[in-house]
Parts: structure tokens; sequence; C-alpha cells
């Protein structure tokens, strides 16, 4: 019940009284794993970030097969600048659930930070192929596709990213960017005007 409780706090952006609400039930359940989770992505959003890792670690140390604590500690390892960390725990997270889109997606998001561009398009291409209407991942992959120079490749992304979710403002953006430097001026400004 007060997981719950504190659940609901979370979702109305009351991370205070969640906190209280998830402590609570650690009195009832102190092995509670998804209460321990919970309360580090609390901590994490009020960037108390070594109380995050604290809280993911229990979470993990009592249900060590819980992807979701893996990916969420892997989150706040990216946060705080400890990409290698962060990797090994979405390496964790997919081992454990390979059909977990979000691990693929973060890896991808924290390979791309350490200039692994193949890599990342591969962690990348796995989230989409796991959810194919995965606006992020497929702007994300625009992204390092053109770091990597494939304008064309670039552009498709954006477009499928535009048509599953046709408010994305940066994804129009890009796409526009993508477009001027393959000398498309027109479509460019018209994926600029987009993005206003």
């Amino acid at each position: 019940l007060f997981n719950i409780s504190g659940t609901c706090f979370a979702s109305l952006g009351q991370l205070d009284n969640a906190i209280k609400g998830y402590k609570k039930a650690l009195i009832l359940k102190p092995d509670y794993a998804e209460v321990h989770n919970n309360i580090g992505f609390a901590f994490q959003k009020l960037n108390q970030l070594d109380a995050a890792i604290k809280s993911y670690e229990k979470a993990i140390a009592i249900s060590p097969n819980y992807a979701e604590a893996h990916n969420n500690l892997g989150n706040t390892y990216k946060e705080i600048g400890q990409l290698n960390a962060a990797i090994k725990n979405y390496e964790t997270a997919i081992a454990i659930n390979p059909n977990y889109a979000d691990a693929h997606y973060n890896m991808g998001v924290t390979l791309k930070g350490l200039g692994q561009f193949d890599a990342a398009v591969r962690s990348y291409e796995n989230a989409i192929a796991i959810n194919p209407n995965y606006a992020d991942a497929y702007n994300n992959l625009g992204v390092t596709f053109q770091e990597l120079g494939q304008l064309d490749n670039a552009v498709k992304c954006y477009e499928k990213t535009v048509a599953i979710k046709p408010n994305f403002v940066d994804a129009y953006y890009n796409l526009g960017i993508a477009l001027k430097k393959l000398g498309q001026l027109d479509a460019a400004v018209k994926s600029y005007k987009n993005a206003i």
C-alpha cells in the first residue's frame, strides 16, 4: 500500500512525499526490491544521485536479476559521468532481459557519448527492433548517422521520427540540418518551419 502511495505521489511530481511513502513500505518489508528501485528513481529525480545509487544497489542486492534497477543504476552513473559503469549496468540489464528497449537505447546514448558511433548505431537499432515506434531512438540514430556522414540514413531516421511523433521539434531541426547538408534547401526550410 505504501509503495502504491509513493508511486502515486511520484506520478504527481511530489517526490518528497513519494520518498516518505516508500520509506514506510520499507519499514514493513525491508527486502522489497521494487521499493528500493522506486525510491532510487525519486532520489535521482531530486538530483540526490549518491542516495539513488545506494537505493538501486540495494534493489540489485535483493534481486540480482532486476533489469530495471540495473538500467536505472546505469542512468545514474551516466549522469555523474561514469560511463563505463553505466555501460556495465546496461549490459547486465540486457543480459537479463534482451528485449529491454530502454536499456538498448540508454546503451546507445552512452556509447555515442564515448564516440563509439558504430556500436551506438547497433544499440539504437536493437531498441527499434524491439519497439518500432521508439521515436527518441530513431532521432538519436539519425544524429549518429549524421555524425558518421551518412546523411541519407539520417534523413530516413528523422522522417520516421516525425511520422511517429509529429510534434518532435528536435527531429524537425535535425532533419533540416541534414537536408541542408544534402543541398535540399527547400525541404530544409520546410523542416525548419515545422520545428518552430
